[in-house]
């Protein structure tokens, strides 16, 4: 617990918070001994704090929605920091549920919890009243912060945006903790809540994210602090926001030279840090009614918090081991609780974000397009005069190069390099594609519904220096995708889809164009003395975003400069047009052709003349099937959608890599006379002979990963002898194979020269006995080749279909029927022979065409 001093007169005041220290440490709310304040109200605000949270959920937000009205300052700062801990469901509270309560299913508490958490509702009234006391601060465990920053503090390398926050203590050893104002620490638990432990683990089912609480709170404050029309929100009535108990000039910088700086750019310390806060930390003197200098303070702080923790949780660059014995000695007394070595091994062992996570990441990313994509043209009359903008119009050219590019490209790096191979990476993969895809989201207003109007048509005078600022994100994340394509199975349509999805954003017109111009400015020798300056960096940003900022004096310059920004020092950039890469679409293209192939298999339709129907000779075709080896099955529909989206995606690639398509090859095969699908499917993979039986290729062993080829795994025994199903009788099967086994000794020749006859009793014997046993496949693992011996090639009667539970129904039900009836033992059996030998003529005559000749039955 930490108390902070303030005087009143001749009183003193004491306001407390508690931090997540105290949640993981055991620590329990009646240890816990509350001063009453000098107004004397204190016991009466918690008494009807206590009574209000003991209510249901709207009952509970009308009562706190009177004690934040009714009461002042100095009684709502001690039920602060308690109410957000049982808003959020920190420290063995439940919470309010702001990850299950649904719209649809729970409307009154979701619409009740929503207007008590949303812009201008009740909390938002709490937290700038308690705003308006620059004294009252409240602490947030450094435990708590992304690993990355908590190693770069470790350092001693304070980022810009805590440089105001840290607690220093005795010889400038930073505490445990963060000094923060209400307005802070309120967004601080509202970005942390999706990263928590004992929420991250859990947070993957929000099917409709429009419905859930959690992102609807989050939309409102996104058109709240970064409104795309109309001005941004204001503190009232006070002072410097920015200003801290804790001076700036107590906070020790130092040069870029940890692993974490990174040249030029790196936000802790370096000189190309946030224009905005800079400006804002040197004018903490100013009067309180200059608003000019802090009239983006919130949205910039709101922004800046939950970039750092959902973007921030992994970095790019590991610690190396001199760092780490470099920190070792020069923190040997710090007081943080996690020592610099532990930090780097949780760094190693990465933060995985959860589905929901990235949802909500995606969500900021189309608000930040839509943001920043409604900055007004500006018209430079001078070259020598720079426009002055509005903080709000600087804040819209700088959001994306100075809050967001680096931590998103970590971000999506970390997530393409470490998420399973499934399905569910298309989450990750859409919010690439939202991010490279800006002139997608230039109203809001209109639904954003893919080629419907220009705005998805990429203009290269517009968008060419977008794509230029952001050249890593179209190409080296490409090299990356493209790496976990060649480990999928491109026969499943989800997995094809992705691929569909990532080749059609490429094949936009124009883009490919100026991606390959750009690589061709980044190969061009840099002049040793051409001043370089990065376009929208320390006060650029006045002539307008990173997309519309005036072409720079050396383009190669700066896209070396963005490759150290956002890459480690050891980083190699590879072309996405050089030689390497168009050798390794030519081979994808071979893929998607093999894929495309094995598709087409999955679309013949299945006969079904053996199926109930059959009896009537109703039996035809279904609809197509298949399932996938993860265990997916998919429908007719899909498999159909397959082959459009394998055939599209061959398309697009051909187009941007500029290759012959392989569609010439593709068709000679499918019309040559052993290139039929069937038998390219009923293939094993490839294999050698060695000394233990077959061992398979290397491109065996893809043709398995991808599903092109695969061992026949199937039964190959005595049918009687297969293992004894869900749905027979245990014992029954037992007992009737042998009296089978018995019957089929005795009458064995008898039954082989009937089955045999070409005439009427032998296509009724072919009706009742089961075939002889199937020829074994041409290739035979080596533990079944043992077996070929034991195959017969007789006919043979099979009474193992009496054990299915589903057979014994129907048998049940007749005899039931016969009893109501009145059908005597006699009767019975006599009607039974009846049916089936109508059943066995009926048969005969409708597979009258279908018969199979002599040698065919064999």
């Amino acid at each position: 617990m930490v108390v902070i001093m303030r005087s009143y007169g001749r009183h003193h005041v004491r306001y407390f918070s508690y931090s997540d220290t105290f949640w993981s440490s055991g620590y329990k709310r009646s240890d816990m001994v509350a001063v009453p304040s000098v107004s004397g109200g204190f016991s009466s605000i918690q008494t009807k704090f206590n009574a209000a949270l003991a209510q249901n959920i709207p009952q509970r937000c009308a009562e706190l929605t009177k004690i934040i009205d009714e009461h002042h300052t100095k009684d709502l700062h001690s039920i602060y920091t308690t109410l957000l801990e049982n808003i959020f469901g920190f420290n063995y509270y439940t919470g309010w549920g702001l990850k299950t309560l649904n719209r649809k299913t729970q409307p009154v508490e979701f619409n009740t919890v929503k207007a008590f958490l949303c812009p201008g509702g009740p909390m938002f009234r709490l937290f700038y009243k308690l705003q308006s006391d620059a004294f009252i601060r409240y602490e947030f465990p450094l435990s708590c912060l992304p690993i990355p920053t908590r190693l770069a503090l470790q350092e001693g390398a304070v980022p810009v945006f805590y440089s105001n926050k840290l607690q220093m203590l005795q010889h400038g050893r930073p505490a445990n903790s963060l000094s923060l104002n209400a307005f802070e620490y309120f967004f601080f638990q509202f970005a942390y809540f999706m990263v928590h432990p004992q929420n991250h683990k859990v947070m993957n089912n929000w099917v409709l994210p429009a419905d859930m609480l959690y992102p609807c709170l989050l939309e409102d404050y996104l058109n709240h602090f970064l409104p795309v029309e109309g001005e941004p929100p204001t503190l009232p009535n006070t002072g410097s926001p920015i200003g801290s108990p804790h001076s700036p000039s107590h906070v020790r910088q130092q040069s870029p030279v940890g692993p974490y700086h990174q040249g030029l750019s790196s936000p802790y310390g370096s000189p190309h840090a946030n224009v905005l806060v800079r400006r804002a930390l040197i004018s903490q003197g100013v009067a309180a009614g200059d608003t000019g200098v802090h009239e983006c303070w919130l949205s910039e702080s709101f922004l800046q918090i939950v970039a750092e923790f959902w973007l921030n949780q992994n970095a790019l660059r590991i610690p190396t081991a001199q760092s780490e014995g470099k920190s070792a000695t020069s923190q040997g007394g710090n007081s943080l609780d996690v020592t610099y070595r532990d930090l780097a091994q949780q760094l190693k062992d990465s933060f995985m974000p959860s589905k929901d996570h990235v949802r909500i990441v995606r969500m900021l990313v189309k608000h930040v397009h839509y943001f920043a994509n409604s900055a007004k043209e500006v018209s430079v009359t001078s070259p020598y005069h720079s426009p002055s903008l509005p903080p709000i119009e600087e804040l819209k050219r700088a959001i994306i190069p100075q809050f967001v590019q680096k931590k998103l490209y970590a971000f999506l790096r970390h997530g393409f390099d470490h998420w399973p191979l499934d399905h569910t990476f298309r989450l990750m993969l859409e919010t690439w594609l939202s991010y490279v895809q800006p002139w997608r989201y230039s109203d809001p207003n209109k639904p954003n519904i893919p080629g419907r109007d220009s705005r998805d048509k990429m203009n290269p005078e517009k968008w060419a220096q977008f794509v230029a600022d952001n050249l890593l994100f179209y190409t080296s994340l490409f090299h990356v995708f493209l790496t976990r394509v060649f480990r999928l199975d491109l026969s499943s349509p989800r997995n094809a889809y992705m691929l569909f999805r990532v080749a059609k954003v490429y094949g936009q017109p124009n883009l490919a164009q100026v991606i390959e111009d750009c690589e061709r400015d980044l190969c061009e020798p840099v002049p040793r003395l051409t001043p370089v300056r990065r376009h929208g960096r320390d006060g650029l940003y006045g002539e307008g975003a990173s997309f519309l900022s005036p072409t720079s004096t050396n383009t190669a310059a700066i896209l070396r400069m963005q490759c150290l920004e956002l890459e480690s020092s050891g980083f190699e950039y590879k072309l996405m047009f050089g030689e390497e890469t168009r050798a390794s679409m030519i081979q994808l293209l071979q893929i998607l052709c093999q894929a495309r192939r094995t598709a087409q298999t999955f679309t013949q339709p299945e006969d079904t003349s053996t199926s109930l129907l059959a009896w009537m000779g109703l039996g035809g075709q279904t609809e197509p099937s298949a399932a996938m080896g993860d265990g997916e099955e998919f429908g007719g529909a899909d498999l159909r959608k397959l082959d459009v989206h394998l055939e599209q995606s061959i398309h697009f690639l051909c187009m941007v890599f500029r290759i012959d398509p392989p569609a010439t090859q593709t068709e000679a095969y499918l019309t040559s006379p052993g290139g039929s699908l069937e038998a390219d499917r009923t293939l094993p993979p490839d294999c050698t002979q060695g000394e233990a039986g077959q061992v398979l290729t290397p491109r065996g062993r893809y043709q398995m990963m991808n599903g092109l080829r695969r061992f026949d795994i199937g039964y190959h025994g005595d049918p009687e002898l297969q293992p004894i199903r869900s749905y027979e009788n245990p014992t029954l099967v037992r007992a009737l194979y042998k009296v089978s086994t018995v019957m089929n000794q005795r009458f064995s020749d008898y039954l082989q020269a009937m089955y045999h006859r070409d005439d009427f009793l032998g296509r009724l014997a072919y009706q009742y006995l089961s075939p002889p046993y199937p020829s074994p496949p041409s290739r035979l693992s080596p533990v079944q080749a043992e077996r070929h011996s034991l195959y017969s090639g007789r006919p043979r009667i099979s009474l193992r279909f009496l054990a299915s539970y589903q057979n014994l129904g129907y048998l049940l039900a007749f005899l039931l029927l016969a009893y109501m009836f009145s059908v005597g033992p006699l009767k019975l059996v006599l009607f039974l022979l009846f049916g089936l030998i109508a059943y066995g003529t009926v048969m005969v005559v409708v597979t009258y065409d279908r018969w199979k000749p002599l040698k065919y039955r064999q």
